[in-house]
């Protein structure tokens, strides 16, 4: 089993001992298994197993006898440690439903990393959704009208490299948007850091929200001639819609409106 514990600055990694407690009696000083991950912090990593009726250890400094720590084993750490199921005296009774996880920004200040937590009509996280990301382009005219870009030339202001996978797949499982890694967000370049094969700024650039889950109903009648319209969900992702709904960097797309 392995124990972290820390000593006071200056504790030398060779005077590093420690020893076991084990059915109320000391056992013998070693320094088996003790490293220091990072050596300018007195932090010491002790790897050993522990003794019949281990009880606690005690670690210090062979020629500083006031330098010492508690490791803070405790009796059942290393059943539980090794234990392949773990019995439970009481059922979990779970929560009040999804929980919205917001990620930390992405590192790259042209990477958007966008999240959501999403209910059905009975306030029930939903899950099991196929959720689709399209780059697209408004018409500079009619908003209505956008293009498909897929097969345009983009580059990446921040990186100057070219961007690839203009269509990202991405699911929603337990309420939680998830990219294709399992990851509770999906990260998407701003639309504010595209230009062409010249490095000339991309204007109108959009994500088309896909879902057949998702859409903002318009003109609904309750009709058994017609089915609902759906208009198309589109969004921008600049510094003006981040800084306008989240911190910098990240985007609550449950939060989205049609435009």
């Amino acid at each position: 089993m392995i124990l972290t514990v820390p000593l006071a600055d200056g504790t030398a990694l060779a005077n590093v001992v420690y020893r076991w407690i084990a059915a109320g009696a000391v056992g013998s000083e070693t320094s088996s298994g003790v490293t220091q991950p990072w050596a300018t912090v007195p932090l010491f990593r002790i790897d050993s197993d522990p003794p019949i009726d281990a009880e606690e250890m005690v670690v210090y400094d062979s020629i500083n006898a006031t330098n010492y720590q508690f490791a803070g084993y405790r009796k059942g750490l290393q059943a539980v440690a090794t234990a392949q199921q773990i019995l439970l005296v009481n059922l979990w009774p779970g929560g009040a439903g999804p929980a919205t996880i917001v990620p930390a920004a992405a590192a790259s200040l042209s990477i958007c990393r966008c999240f959501g937590t999403f209910y059905n009509l009975s306030a029930l996280g939903a899950d099991g959704l196929d959720v689709t990301f399209t780059l697209v382009q408004v018409d500079a005219t009619d908003p209505t009208i956008i293009y498909d870009m897929s097969s345009t030339l983009i580059r990446n202001k921040e990186t100057n490299q070219l961007v690839t996978d203009r269509v990202v797949t991405a699911s929603i499982v337990a309420g939680q948007l998830q990219d294709s890694l399992g990851n509770a967000y999906v990260d998407l370049v701003r639309t504010d850091y595209m230009q062409d094969s010249a490095g000339v700024a991309l204007p109108r650039m959009r994500y088309l929200l896909q879902s057949e889950s998702l859409g903002a109903k318009f003109g609904l009648s309750l009709s058994t001639d017609t089915s609902p319209v759906f208009s198309p969900v589109t969004f921008v992702l600049d510094g003006t819609t981040l800084a306008g709904l989240t911190a910098k960097g990240t985007f609550d797309i449950s939060k989205l409106k049609p435009s």
